[in-house]
């Protein structure tokens, strides 16, 4: 079960829509802005799932359009996830990636620039660290400023994502937020990770040396909420810790904290057999990032270090 600490406080504080609401990412971020005395309505693929309640909206109500009239914010958590083991790395799975990231982007922006009446303030989306090229040097890790462009299929997606989340009006604010590996008990990362705790085994991807930026799915939630109200949080924005480690000290902190005392490690090519060199790369390879417009801002992270992230996760 998500839990998140709940403010009781009945006043709402608007509305905000969330693409994606029903992945995982979305489910806790719907949880906790209820819980923060907000209104949320997700965006649902199923028209099924559509409500009166204004609960639950369809991408089809999206593309008309017909974005609920007192939306504060929009929040874009929509994503085929891309490390799909059951899913080959063709041109169609490519293009599914894209739509599901690119392309509702560009139906929400499009529906907040078409809107006449009050449009909401802020437009969140979620981009990825990927963007960065992979270093080796932790003295000198990438920051907001770092000036992208494509050198493979992830920085064209990131670049892509970024290129589709800015509304026309000046009116609304628009945060970029390139995530790092998210960390919780049900979904993501660690949820693929389990299985191999029913034997004891740690798992560490190739060699290990690669870097592994990361945050915790509760330092995401919070993060999110401090940009909804913190007028100063705007444009690009690495949602990472502050804590830079490798995937290496990542297994072995996960192992340590589970009781278990054994890592594997997996080579390399065994991921490249499962899921095609390009997409391999996205876990042999890594980057040191820096949070750095949060540390400017004063962010606190509740999470700070992989130890104590991994010690909630154990209790989630």
């Amino acid at each position: 079960m998500i839990s998140i600490s709940r403010n009781y406080s009945m006043t709402s504080k608007g509305r905000v829509l969330i693409g994606g609401g029903t992945g995982f990412v979305g489910k806790y971020l719907k949880q906790y802005l209820k819980d923060q005395n907000y209104d949320v309505t997700i965006i649902s693929r199923k028209n099924n799932d559509i409500n009166k309640s204004n609960s639950v909206i369809s991408w089809d109500q999206i593309k008309k359009n017909e974005i609920p009239l007192d939306t504060v914010a929009v929040i874009n958590a929509a994503g085929e996830p891309i490390l799909e083991p059951t899913r080959f790395w063709t041109s169609k799975f490519k293009k599914s990636v894209w739509d599901s990231r690119v392309m509702t982007n560009q139906y929400l922006v499009d529906a907040i620039n078409n809107m006449n009446t009050p449009k909401p303030k802020l437009f969140i989306s979620f981009s990825g660290v990927g963007i960065y090229p992979p270093n080796t040097d932790k003295s000198k890790p990438y920051t907001e400023s770092y000036g992208v462009k494509e050198f493979d299929y992830l920085s064209k997606l990131v670049i892509g994502i970024e290129e589709s989340a800015i509304p026309k009006s000046d009116d609304v604010r628009s945060v970029i937020i390139r995530l790092g590996v998210v960390l919780g008990r049900h979904g993501g990362f660690i949820s693929q990770l389990y299985p191999f705790f029913r034997f004891g085994l740690g798992i560490c991807m190739g060699n290990g040396s690669q870097f592994f930026p990361w945050i915790h799915i509760d330092d995401v939630c919070r993060l999110v909420l401090f940009a909804i109200e913190n007028n100063r949080v705007e444009g690009i924005v690495n949602g990472v810790a502050p804590e830079i480690i490798t995937h290496q000290y990542f297994a072995k902190s996960f192992v340590e904290v589970f009781g278990h005392s054994f890592v594997l490690k997996v080579p390399g090519i065994i991921f490249k057999l499962i899921f095609g060199t390009e997409r391999a790369k996205m876990v042999l390879e890594g980057q040191a990032v820096e949070p750095t417009k949060l540390n400017s801002l004063n962010f606190v992270f509740k999470l700070p270090d992989v130890k104590t992230a991994l010690c909630r996760v154990s209790k989630e």
